[in-house]
Order: C-alpha cells, then structure tokens, then sequence
C-alpha cells in the first residue's frame, strides 16, 4: 500500500469531480466548500486503502460506495436534511466514492 499514492488519488478525485461548484452562480462560499470536498477526498481515500486488502477493482468501489454514502450522509444532516438545499449531496458523494474506490485498486495498491 503506498500511503502517498491513495492520498493523492483521493484529493484529485475529489477536487475534479466538486470542481462543480464553482460553477454555481447562487453559492457564496466556493471555495471553502471546493477545500472541504478535497479533505472529505484524502478521508474516503485512506478509510479505503486501509480496508482494502488485494487490489480488487470490485471491492474497491463497493468500499468506494460505502464510504462515500457515510460521508455523504453526514453532510446532508449537518445541511438541515433536506432535498432543496442539498439536492445532490448523497449520490454525487457516492460517485466520488466509487470513482476513488476504483482508482485506489486500479493505481495506488499495486
């Protein structure tokens, strides 16, 4: 396992893929919530690379999932567990996951 290789993986991911919202025009804070997405990233990264013991590309986007939706979870309650505000919390956070999931077996394992 190299710890550099999963932490890298996990930041770019997760900074290409929230890279969106810095197209939002109404949202006023882009660049804490682009930071926040990049860490959430490093976090889903290492929770995978520690559980993943072969480079599975399977298991590691059912980790990918798994870890992506808990953290995609956690940050829809703290948003006030609504739709309206936070339309795409859940599953863009499992996308992420699944996506870092499947690298981290793809590249960083080997």
């Amino acid at each position: 396992m190299n710890l550099a290789k999963i932490l890298i993986v996990g930041g770019c991911v997760h900074a290409v893929l929230g890279a969106g919202v810095l197209f939002a025009k109404e949202e006023p804070f882009k660049a804490k919530i682009f930071f926040a997405t990049t860490i959430k990233g490093l976090l889903v990264a290492l929770l995978i690379g520690f559980s993943l013991k072969t480079p599975s590309l399977w298991d590691g986007v059912m980790y990918g999932l798994l870890y992506g939706l808990a953290f995609g979870v956690v940050i829809f309650l703290a948003k006030g567990a609504s739709f309206k505000t936070t339309p795409h919390v859940l599953v863009g956070s499992i996308i992420q996951g699944a996506v870092t999931g499947a690298f981290i077996a793809a590249f960083a394992l080997k």
